[in-house]
């Protein structure tokens, strides 16, 4: 079974300028965003799977893919713990 990513539907978001502020109504507090977190949240627009995401930021960066799979990780680890982020089952 894979592990699809996707915004949540309570997560409202705008571009201001390269970054993005999200806000989380339900727990009432705005996430800033920029640079490859930015990224992260513009491929979330459609569920991706960790390696779709990692996949499309190795083309895009200059990065080590174990580094990258590492902070993406994380990152997504956080994101749904904000309640930013669902995951979905495949």
């Amino acid at each position: 079974m894979i592990t699809n990513y996707a915004r949540s539907p309570q997560a409202l978001s705008a571009q201001v300028d390269e970054d993005i502020v999200a806000l989380q109504a339900e727990r009432g507090f705005a996430y800033g965003m920029e640079g490859v977190t930015a990224a992260v949240w513009q491929r979330l627009e459609s569920p991706a799977s960790l390696d779709q995401l990692i996949a499309g930021l190795l083309d895009e960066y200059e990065v080590d893919a174990a580094q990258c799979r590492s902070e993406v990780t994380d990152l997504l680890t956080q994101l749904v713990n904000e309640g930013l982020v669902v995951e979905e089952q495949a």
